[in-house]
């Protein structure tokens, strides 16, 4: 998420609304001049989760970006292969 202007990752360990131990991730980014490409954050999430799975971390991961209020996003579609 480099290109994205990513900053920072915090990670800590929490509860979900159920009270199921979970990780909570918060990753901050600066403002960038790359334009957001919309869906690029959905996999992290698959990815993430994979690696703590393989690790023998069982806790669902909860990630939040937190992009400036003024970061540009590039809302074309992909073409579809």
């Amino acid at each position: 998420m480099a290109p994205y202007g990513c900053r920072s990752v915090s990670v800590r360990a929490g509860e979900d609304h159920d009270g199921d131990p979970v990780i909570f991730v918060d990753v901050d980014y600066d403002l960038s001049q790359t334009p957001l490409e919309l869906g690029v954050t959905g996999p992290l999430g698959t990815a993430l989760r994979d690696k703590l799975w393989g690790a023998g971390e069982f806790r669902f991961p909860h990630i939040w970006h937190h992009f400036d209020e003024h970061q540009k996003v590039n809302t074309r579609r992909r073409a579809k292969a």
